[in-house]
């Protein structure tokens, strides 16, 4: 008898780990997994902007090249790029003393052969037609003289090269002392307070594209700013070569903004009023169907979605959630339905 409670003492202590392990494994196992963080943003009404879009480029709508005109020495360049100049400024002058000896030679020649018309139209005998004028000038060398003087202040005035407008000197190829022949580019003058940009479109999205259209241009180099600005030209003919033509946003002056920066540009070419819009990256796919994770309840809430056009990173929905809802918008790549989250960041 005491051996067999000896034996009853260490089953029933056995069974009851048993037991116990049995309970402690269903506890774990009911153990609600800890949330997956997401992101979300809140459903709201506003107005869809269809676009088409396009990688594009910085450029001033008033760039002008200065170009030498004669030969001589370079007796006045801008210290560099970047140099303010106003209208009418001389930004290069060439040494003209040639130029200068052709005027004066010019001229003389040009009192004589006045003073020698004077002379023949006071002494004429008969009436001074309009007819009779023209032969004295032509056979008094007034004529010739008055060409000669023209093409002779050309010359002289080629010499000093002005900015047309307002603007900042660019691209300066010759300095003072260098030799510069007739054609020679020596620099430009940009107005910084004009510029825009430009895009070619695939003539199928030129088509949809009108003045006055409102653009957005984001530009990389100041931070991925995006900036408001209205279609100037539509190209009214296509590149046969590329099948595109051109498109020109004008832009507000932008601090730091530069012609030749690259630039994302989105030109307007619908407005939808009132929809219900989600960010394009809310949408996923799922056995062919579109669908999206609301948050309900610190859950992941299923719902298959009716898209209705989309621009500007943003898409409209037309049934399967609601405004004032929070869909989510990252982390649900791998989402399951009704699992656990918890909405991150702003």
């Amino acid at each position: 008898m005491t051996g067999m409670k000896r034996l009853f003492v260490p089953v029933l202590l056995t069974m009851l780990a048993c037991a116990c392990g049995k309970a402690a494994e269903e506890e774990a196992g009911a153990v609600e997994p800890s949330p997956l963080p997401v992101g979300a943003v809140t459903i709201a009404r506003d107005t869809l902007f269809q676009v088409v879009e396009a990688t594009g480029r910085i450029s001033s709508a008033r760039t002008q090249e200065l170009v030498s005109q004669i030969q001589g020495l370079v007796a006045l360049a801008p210290s560099g790029e970047g140099v303010p100049v106003s209208r009418g400024q001389t930004v290069f002058r060439i040494a003209a003393g040639a130029q200068a000896a052709d005027l004066q030679n010019a001229q003389s020649r040009y009192r004589s052969a006045q003073a020698v018309y004077d002379f023949e139209t006071s002494n004429y005998q008969g009436e001074m037609t309009e007819e009779r004028s023209e032969m004295l000038r032509s056979t008094t060398g007034l004529l010739q003289a008055e060409a000669d003087l023209a093409r002779a202040r050309t010359q002289y005035g080629n010499a000093a090269l002005t900015a047309g407008f307002d603007g900042v000197v660019s691209g300066v190829l010759a300095r003072e002392g260098m030799t510069v022949y007739p054609g020679t580019l020596l620099g430009s003058v940009v107005d910084m307070d004009a510029l825009q940009a430009e895009i070619d479109l695939d003539e199928r999205d030129l088509a949809l594209c009108i003045v006055g259209a409102r653009a957005y241009v984001t530009v990389p180099s100041l931070g991925d700013t995006t900036i408001a600005g209205t279609v100037s030209a539509v190209s009214p003919v296509i590149n046969p070569s590329t099948r595109s033509g051109r498109v020109t946003v004008a832009l507000p002056p932008v601090e730091g903004l530069r012609p030749g920066a690259t630039a994302r540009i989105e030109v307007v070419t619908a407005e939808m009023p009132d929809l219900l819009l989600i960010p394009e990256e809310a949408v996923l796919v799922r056995d062919g169907d579109e669908m999206v994770f609301v948050v309900s309840d610190g859950r992941a809430d299923w719902r298959d979605v009716t898209t209705a056009g989309s621009g500007r990173g943003l898409i409209a929905v037309t049934d399967g959630v609601s405004e004032g809802e929070q869909v989510i918008i990252s982390g649900h790549y791998s989402l399951a339905h009704n699992a656990p989250v918890a909405v991150v960041g702003d």
